[in-house]
Formats: C-alpha cells, structure tokens, sequence
C-alpha cells in the first residue's frame, strides 16, 4: 500500500483531457432535419430536447400540402454549422416523447444542371398564360390580385385526371394580347412565397371556367 502511495505521489499529475473537438461540415449548413417525430411535439419539447446542443433559432414543422396535416418532420436552424453539427452528433437516434428521433443536417440539393426552360415564342395575338409552380393554397382572388390591375376574363386550374387534385399549376386569360404582355412582365416575381413561371399557351378548344 505504501508503495502504490508513493508511486502515485511521484507520478505527474495527469493534464485534463481535451475537450473532443466540435464537428463541423463543410457545406456550412445550419440547419438540421428531423424525422419520425411524435405526433404531440411542439416547439417547447424540441428546444428542451435539444438544450444541451445548442440554441435554435427557428423551426418549420413540415406539413402535408393538401391537408395541413403534421408529417412528424421538421428543420431546426441553429446559429452557426458548427452547433448543427454537434446537434446531430448528440441527438440522431435519440428518444423524444417516446419515438426514436433521426437526424441529419438539412444540406441543400445539388444544383441540376438541367438548363432553365425558356418560354415559347408568343402565338400570334395570344392573350392567355400557363402559371407554373403555384402554391398549393392558390385561388382565383390570389392570382387576381397578383395580375393586378389587369383584369383575367377566364381562370382555368389544372387538376388530375383520376384524383382531381390540383398540380400547382393552371391558365390565365386576358382580355386583350396587350394585357397578355404586361402580365408576362411579372414572370419570376413571387406569389405566396413561390416564383411563378409564366409562358404562353396556345388556344385549344376547351372549355373555360370564369
């Protein structure tokens, strides 16, 4: 005993251990994905949970289009990529209110390099326009207001055939080709936070709906 008492007393004292480095990406991404979260959670559960992590500044719970309904997926922004990477390296696999929760930083898609599609020429004396990538939650009074203060004579929405949902897209129509053209101004300007994308549409016996 005396001897393990000396051997410690001469021995140096031990440094303390580093701090293991704080993972951190590349891409500089702050944000982190979450999936397979619990019905009941809220804003409040995930701070808590994620409290020893790090800060979040913001979170967007993602929702189902069509019906408003919770998808127990959402996306954490943190202050810097470094703490979202250290949020995902503390919590991926971790249990929240009974469910076992993955994440993953929220790193964006890889730009396609699918050129842009242009629009086509305009047809002779056209006075009516495709309207693509449209919100969900589009309406006639939306996109009214939007081509204010030209006045649309027909509105058609584009559906699916089997389910009748709507494809996020559809045609307007203007009362004169001079109409048509100012509207075609507003191509890239954005409508419930989406860019719309306008191009000319060539009249087709079908029958329109005011």
């Amino acid at each position: 005993k005396e001897r393990k008492k000396t051997a410690a007393a001469e021995a140096p004292a031990a440094e303390p251990a580093a701090a293991p480095p704080t993972p951190t990406n590349g891409d500089e991404v702050k944000s982190v994905f979450c999936t397979n979260l619990a019905w009941a959670i809220d804003d409040d559960a995930i701070k808590a949970h994620f409290s020893d992590a790090g800060d979040i500044l913001r979170i967007k719970w993602i929702e189902d289009r069509d019906t408003g309904k919770f998808k127990g997926m959402g996306v954490l922004e943190f202050a810097d990529a470094a703490t979202a990477s250290k949020a995902v390296e503390m919590k991926n696999e971790t249990e929240v209110l009974g469910r076992t929760m993955y994440c993953r930083l929220d790193k964006p898609k890889p730009k396609s390099d699918r050129p842009v599609r242009q629009p086509k020429a305009k047809p002779e004396g056209c006075c009516k326009l495709y309207c693509g990538n449209l919100s969900y939650d589009i309406d006639d009074a939306a996109l009214r207001a939007f081509f204010e203060p030209l006045a649309l004579s027909a509105i058609r929405w584009v559906t699916d055939r089997e389910t009748g949902d709507f494809k996020g897209c559809g045609f307007a129509e203007f009362a004169s080709t001079e109409d048509a053209d100012q509207a075609f101004l507003k191509q890239g300007q954005v409508l419930m936070s989406r860019p719309v994308r306008l191009d000319w549409a060539e009249d087709k016996p079908k029958k329109w709906e005011q």
